[in-house]
């Protein structure tokens, strides 16, 4: 499996994965019922491609199959704080290939200025919420509202260990 940034193409890979993501997931990724679909809006977004500082993304490659990307998206009106998001093809589920893109994007992030990240899990979704403390550090256990799950926490906390000192090269893992 190959981790490596976001590049122009990349929504097409995206639309080939479409299948490969249930309802379930795709309504844990975006926290609504989607229709098993990829909403029309958000391919629109992805097919701008990679705009660092605002938004930028790491891919996880498998044969040529996308199998999953991390995405951070910059909050409007902000200058250091961004949203983080994973979503990974039900198949590559609990192999740890949403946290080997996350520790990828996490330089990234730093990089482009990001100091403050957001997050959100629907309540749910256990192993998310587990992965989300544990990238927090000693951050929040995160808060209940509006039927979510919400963190909030320094990107300086991330510990150590859920770093990828490789940030930004290609990596096959």
């Amino acid at each position: 499996m190959l981790i490596r940034p976001w590049e122009g193409g990349d929504d097409r890979l995206v639309l080939a994965a479409q299948p490969e993501l249930s309802e379930r997931s795709l309504t844990r990724r975006f926290l609504v019922g989607t229709g098993g679909r990829l909403p029309s809006g958000y391919l629109a977004h992805i097919a701008k491609g990679a705009r660092p500082p605002a938004w930028d993304a790491q891919v996880a490659i498998d044969r040529g199959t996308l199998c999953g990307w991390a995405e951070y998206g910059r909050i409007h009106g902000t200058t250091d704080a961004a949203d983080l998001a994973v979503i990974v093809a039900d198949r590559w589920q609990r192999a740890g290939v949403g946290s080997r893109l996350v520790r990828a994007l996490v330089q990234r992030m730093a990089a482009a200025g990001i100091r403050q990240v957001y997050a959100e899990v629907l309540p749910s979704n256990r192993d998310v919420r587990a992965f989300v403390r544990a990238l927090a550090g000693r951050g929040p256990q995160g808060e209940y509202a509006d039927g979510l799950v919400r963190y909030h926490f320094p990107l300086v906390d991330v510990p150590a260990e859920l770093r990828d000192q490789n940030a930004g090269m290609a990596t096959a893992v």
